[in-house]
């Protein structure tokens, strides 16, 4: 039997919500749904009746919920004494982040980690490869986009706000769209997909509603960083992260274009393995990118 899955559905039995449940543990309500059908695969019995406004218990459900409540609210009591006994962040702590992300964003953070905790060694790969984080041996991985992922625990940090920039030499000379149906006019360089190599579609938002553009140029590029110096060198224009660029067109080295459409976003995450989840490493590197009611969260667990 999962325990993970178990106490999962011990928090739906409580609250007697998916939704509920799914807010007090940090998943998505599908994350919570399909963990407590595979619950139910497993021990080859129905736990909960399903219809559209309510859940309750089936009988066998309601046995499994009794019996099982005080052996989670046990092992959590005992999980927070482990805790209480070693809290020392030390050790090889292995991360992997997106290229640009890592150099802008995450290395600032994790030197402060290193100054905060001496006894901590961290050994990061910086790279827009897609790794498995338990196969590949990683204790953290920092994940832009949803994940999908059901055998990793995900804290979403922020969301990344899309945004569209040129340089001002380019602007100058080739003007900017006023649509984004205008693209098509414009040399548009994009960042190749990790799966199928495939050039990306560019996302925008526009009066509550998600645009996709399909767009050409005569560059296309493995990392966003290659992508960000090619829009600095006045080559087309690049839709990036904003986290990438704001220090950029702050600065007038770059200029933001189709400003109105650029409210699409994507979830950032920080994700690692159950295994790792009462490991004080994984503690200080959720409070070192801001994941919040992070006690809660343990606990949770």
């Amino acid at each position: 039997m999962d325990l993970n899955a178990l106490k999962i559905f011990v928090k739906v039995g409580e609250l007697q919500s998916f939704t509920r449940a799914a807010h007090a543990l940090g998943f998505t309500q599908s994350g919570i749904s399909r963990s407590v059908a595979r619950l139910e695969e497993d021990l080859k019995i129905s736990l909960i009746n399903r219809n559209t406004h309510s859940i309750s218990l089936t009988p066998d459900g309601q046995f499994l919920y009794a019996a099982s409540r005080g052996l989670i609210r046990q092992m959590d009591e005992i999980e927070h004494r482990l805790d209480q006994r070693s809290s020392v962040v030390e050790g090889a702590l292995k991360i992997t982040t997106p290229s640009a992300f890592g150099r802008l964003v995450a290395m600032p953070l994790l030197a402060d980690m290193l100054h905060r905790h001496p006894q901590l060694t961290i050994d990061t790969v910086m790279s827009d490869r897609v790794v498995d984080i338990i196969e590949d041996g990683f204790d953290a991985a920092i994940r832009i986009g949803d994940v999908e992922d059901q055998q990793v625990i995900a804290r979403r940090i922020k969301d990344l706000r899309l945004v569209t920039v040129a340089s001002p030499s380019f602007v100058a000379r080739y003007g900017s769209p006023a649509m984004p149906a205008e693209l098509s006019h414009f040399n548009c360089l994009t960042v190749k997909g990790q799966k199928d190599g495939r050039s990306t579609d560019w996302m925008f938002r526009h009066q509550g509603e998600d645009l996709r553009v399909s767009v050409t140029g005569n560059m296309s590029v493995d990392n966003a960083d290659v992508l960000l110096d090619a829009a600095l060198n006045g080559i087309g224009l690049v839709q990036v992260m904003d986290f990438a660029v704001e220090p950029l067109i702050a600065s007038g080295k770059l200029v933001e274009v189709l400003p109105d459409f650029s409210g699409f976003t994507r979830p950032l995450h920080l994700i690692y393995s159950p295994s790792r989840h009462r490991s004080p490493k994984i503690t200080a590197l959720l409070q070192a990118f801001g994941v919040v009611d992070l006690e809660t969260a343990v606990k949770a667990r």
